[in-house]
């Protein structure tokens, strides 16, 4: 497990004002290397950056520009999984590249803040910044320095590894669900991986016996995508297992019917109930 923690500073309220960068490598759970550059925005400085942060015009004199410098940050972070903590980070770094012209960093962010949401119920709602983080979990730092901020995002990141059992593709995919783990937004899901719905496109019907949209993700981990509707793309339907077992002339929903119209038609729809769903998904 490798990842690249990224931290910046900046001369004023334009985020393209970089003025430090402090980056930490971690492998395996261990800072392996780290550095901090000063650079020379161009830019004036606000006093309150300054009194943030504690650097001037008179500390950059001299310093490379980030034209310069991002030859040096694009080798730590080409093809890295890179975190920082809020997306500050992240986009003080678009916009510096947006800026002067130069091609984006391939790369993977991963938000500690959205993490630390996620890993512990109490700073859910509040109590996520890095400064309070830091406090609660005993790492010592100096805030609003960049290698300090940028090792600390770090060590958070390790903390919620370890306490969560989740690794770090898990918390990259884990931090695109809401704080409840479900996906932002209704039971729509695209399809991808490799498991035993790969190319399927899912469609839920009836009662059934967990959330629908925590069907959805077993769904979408298994490789199918999902949608709401049945339609001509439609090729499972998954109905709850007492709607199967309706009897004196209950009807069926319309979406099963819907699906019995396209099938007598020649349209290859599977019907499942969600026991064999369920045991589908944990193949």
């Amino acid at each position: 497990m490798r990842f690249v923690a990224i931290d910046v500073e900046t001369a004023n309220a334009r985020m393209r004002s970089i003025c430090q960068i402090g980056i930490v490598v971690f492998e395996h759970g261990k800072e392996v290397a780290s550095d901090v550059v000063l650079i020379n925005p161009g830019e004036e400085f606000d006093g309150m950056n300054i009194s943030i942060h504690g650097i001037d015009e008179s500390q950059v004199v001299g310093e490379k520009t980030f034209p310069q410098v991002s030859p040096w940050l694009a080798e730590y972070a080409r093809d890295q999984v890179v975190v920082c903590h809020t997306h500050f980070d992240r986009v003080a770094i678009t916009q510096a590249h947006d800026h002067h012209r130069l091609p984006a960093v391939s790369c993977r962010w991963l938000d500690t803040a959205k993490v630390a949401r996620r890993a512990w119920p109490q700073f859910a709602q509040s109590g996520y910044g890095i400064r309070n983080l830091a406090n609660s979990f005993g790492i010592p730092f100096r805030h609003h320095d960049a290698l300090e901020d940028a090792r600390t995002a770090g060590l958070i990141l390790l903390r919620a590894i370890d306490q969560s059992g989740q690794d770090l593709d898990q918390w990259l995919f884990r931090v695109k669900l809401s704080l409840s783990g479900h996906p932002k937004g209704g039971e729509r899901r695209d399809g991808d991986g490799d498991g035993p719905l790969l190319g399927e496109t899912v469609v839920f019907t009836g009662s059934l016996s967990i959330p629908r949209r925590e069907a959805a993700d077993l769904a979408h981990m298994a490789g199918g995508a999902v949608d709401t509707g049945v339609t001509k793309a439609t090729t499972v339907l998954v109905v709850g297992d007492q709607d199967l077992l309706r009897t004196n002339g209950n009807p069926k929903s319309s979406k099963h019917l819907k699906a019995e119209g396209l099938a007598a038609t020649g349209q290859p729809i599977r019907f499942l109930a969600e026991t064999d769903f369920m045991a589908l998904v944990a193949e």
